[in-house]
């Protein structure tokens, strides 16, 4: 199963301790990662707003830790809106959505990946 992880679903569990390598255990599936190059922008981003709470800028930074340590596979968006560009990307196929983004979620079609219970991730 391919799954592609929105930012906010990165940090939501980065803040929620949850542990995406072994969400494959949990879920009894080999799960191949996809993140968009324009995800990990997005993440250094966050890492360095001073605007932002301290809790919010350290996620972004175990985001990215969580990252290295999933080693997934990264793609090019064509469009430089990243959820536009994740939208377009996923048209057609079969790649699950692991994003909080409500608007998101509602143009994109594929299955879900969510967060239950602030512990369980889960596919909808």
């Amino acid at each position: 199963m391919m799954v592609l992880l929105d930012t906010n679903f990165i940090v939501a569990c980065a803040k929620q301790k949850i542990d995406l390598a072994s969400a494959e255990f949990f879920l009894e599936r080999k799960i191949e990662w996809i993140v968009p190059i324009g995800v990990v922008g997005e993440l250094e981003e966050l890492q360095m707003r001073k605007d932002i709470n301290i809790a919010d800028r350290n996620s972004a930074k175990i985001g990215l830790e969580i990252l290295n340590l999933l080693e997934p596979t990264y793609v090019e968006l064509k469009n430089p809106n990243v959820d536009k560009g994740i939208s377009d990307y996923l048209f057609g196929k079969d790649i699950v959505l692991a994003t909080l983004d409500k608007g998101l979620k509602k143009k994109v079609k594929n299955k879900k990946m969510v967060i239950r219970g602030k512990k369980k991730l889960e596919i909808v």
